[in-house]
């Protein structure tokens, strides 16, 4: 009898004896209930397994969607708040973003009480038991249950989730439990060897691989949206090179690689890869398939809170251009933007390429690279005194890039904001929604999908896999430059980790990879270190002059002017901790629950730094 079945039992019998003390006939309480499954009649056929496969889907969905609010999903503020590519949104140093902040920024309020990290830990741990249900009641102990093809796939695909699960959680929290099995209600499950949890989560991979079914081609949509062969063999390679198996890493990667079922999507297209049109492509390893539908309300499935955090909302900004999601007034006055460091890095670098043209862009290119909506239009237009003439624009089309830059229709909304937090002039333009992503009568939610990986990092987790082994040309130099050049970028004359480190951090920055790779790398301490009161940029617009009477244009051309001041939270104390910050905290009421016992090493053990 498994745990679930003992815990239904329980609850139908402790009913049943409430009733009874107050009743002289129980056997009138037994009711068959109308449309309800059995628990016995549930487990056992094909249809079943897909159906308990399906809601093992369903929950890493909403893992990735909507937990933790509408503002700030969880997992995205998890996997990438505290990388060094960008800073946190807000329109102050505090509010409905701060937990995101004080992650990005190493702050002293930063604990374990953070909303983010317990719904994560939460929502991971909700795929695991979503995922025990199917294993236990379709494999069984010995496999003895797996007595069909489905069976036996839907139990590989539950196994594959439930390690890249186990693997989350040993990244970011180290020794978190190994739950392997339904567990009963009352249990109290401790901490995991982290070299046993990752040793355990590479065999469930390769546990998996000979019951899956591989992609049918490059251009099989749904290939990217189900659990295959490939991208098990993508989650293998990463897990052995987080586990310093290079050479192990090698071998799975390099059958990713030469499967031919993924590809680099063109140059041209490099834009496509984070919106619908790109949905299923031939990069896509692994990403979450959002479908709009009605039937879960105004927002759809949740997909409305994703796309809320990462649409970057550009609150301070008067004009979207057209071709972007216009959320209006909606959202707060930071957009997540780049930070300096990355921004100077990326553009000494490469300046000009594609990829830096589609993702990262400066304000003066946000105004002018871009199509507008806007007509030929006479507007009042204030001077330096206050004193407003009439002054008519051409229609956007019409004009020219320097016509651009003195529109008073576009730029800092300077009517209400004069400048913005956080920004050093440039827009994460990478994970922006357009208009053509739109739901139709939903005109701002979207149906884009989520990516977990995608070919490029396969070609740099093998680069990466060689260059550790002493490589410096090769297989391992051919996929680094593969993705270089596909970037418009600069190749490289050898494979070094120092060329591997770059090309990641440029190719896959807000992708949920930078903080962890600094952490293995051992560059954490030094990367994200204390950031002092004078480098946290505002961005002011040179067309205006910030009087005492609000806002007034001066005749100059829009044109970002960054200043540097404290942001309110410098003094408080911040940076990176080496020996604490390469390890979450585990939730303040996960751990009050099960608090850790050393007599008798049972419960869980906060990570150190954080006790």
């Amino acid at each position: 009898m498994t745990v679930m079945k003992k815990n239904i039992l329980w609850g139908i019998t402790g009913a049943i004896a409430l009733f009874s003390f107050a009743s002289c006939n129980p056997d009138r309480l037994n009711i068959p209930q109308k449309g309800v499954i059995a628990y016995e009649g549930f487990y056992g056929s094909d249809e079943s397994a897909e159906s308990a496969l399906t809601a093992v889907y369903a929950q890493f969905i909403s893992l990735l969607n909507d937990q933790g609010g509408v503002n700030n999903p969880g997992w995205n503020v998890v996997v990438n708040a505290p990388g060094d590519e960008l800073y946190w949104g807000g329109g102050k140093p505090a509010g409905s973003s701060s937990g995101g902040q004080e992650m990005n920024e190493f702050r002293n309020t930063y604990d374990s009480t953070i909303p983010h990290i317990k719904t994560v830990y939460k929502a991971l741990y909700s795929l695991i038991y979503k995922c025990n249900l199917v294993i236990d009641n379709f494999y069984g102990e010995d496999g003895s249950l797996c007595d069909s093809e489905t069976k036996k796939r839907c139990v590989a695909e539950a196994r594959v989730f439930r390690a890249w699960a186990h693997f989350n959680l040993a990244c970011y929290w180290g020794t978190p439990p190994l739950v392997d099995h339904v567990l009963p209600g009352d249990a109290r499950p401790t901490n995991c060897d982290h070299q046993e949890l990752m040793d355990w989560i590479i065999s469930e991979y390769k546990l998996a691989l000979p019951d899956l079914k591989p992609r049918e081609g490059k251009m099989d949509k749904k290939g990217a949206w189900k659990i295959t062969t490939g991208n098990c063999l993508a989650f293998l390679g990463k897990a052995q090179v987080f586990n310093k198996d290079w050479a192990g890493a090698k071998e799975s990667l390099k059958k990713v690689i030469d499967s031919g079922n993924y590809e680099l999507v063109p140059t041209s297209e490099i834009w496509s890869l984070f919106h619908m049109a790109g949905d299923g492509n031939e990069e896509k390893v692994l990403e979450a398939n959002y479908v709009y539908d009605e039937s879960f309300g105004k927002y759809g499935a949740g997909k409305f809170s994703y796309q809320r955090n990462e649409a970057m909302f550009f609150r301070n900004i008067k004009k979207y251009p057209s071709v972007l999601l216009d959320f209006g007034s909606d959202g707060w006055g930071n957009n997540c933007a780049p930070t300096k460091k990355f921004m100077d890095a990326i553009m000494a670098h490469e300046p000009n390429s594609a990829r830096r043209k589609a993702w990262f862009v400066s304000y003066e290119e946000f105004l002018t690279d871009f199509p507008y909506k806007l007509n030929e239009s006479t507007v009042d237009v204030p001077d330096a005194s206050g004193t407003k003439t009439k002054v008519t624009y051409k229609a956007d089309a019409d004009m020219t890039k320097e016509e651009k830059l003195m529109d008073y229709r576009r730029g800092l909304n300077c009517e209400k904001y004069d400048e913005t937090y956080a920004n050093y002039g440039y827009f994460f333009m990478k994970l922006k929604p357009w208009q053509s992503d739109v739901i139709p009568n939903r005109p701002k939610v979207t149906q884009e999908n989520l990516i977990i990986m995608r070919y490029a990092e396969v070609l740099l987790l093998y680069a990466e896999a060689c260059a550790q082994l002493g490589e410096t040309a090769g297989d391992g130099l051919v996929a680094l430059n593969k993705v270089a050049e596909r970037a418009g970028a600069p190749l490289y004359s050898e494979l070094s980790m120092e060329n591997v480190k770059q090309e990641k951090w440029f190719e896959l920055a807000w992708e949920g990879c930078r903080f962890l790779d600094l952490v293995r790398w051992g560059d954490a301490a030094k990367e994200l270190a204390f950031k002092t009161a004078d480098e946290v940029p505002y961005l002011h617009d040179d067309f205006y002059v910030h009087g005492s009477g609000g806002k007034k244009t001066t005749g100059r051309p829009h044109k970002a002017m960054i200043y540097f001041h404290d942001d309110g939270w410098a003094a408080k104390g911040g940076g990176f901790k080496a020996g604490k910050h390469e390890l979450y905290p585990f939730p303040f009421d996960v751990v009050q629950l099960n608090p850790w016992n050393p007599e008798t090493g049972e419960g869980l053990k906060q990570n150190p730094g954080w006790e």
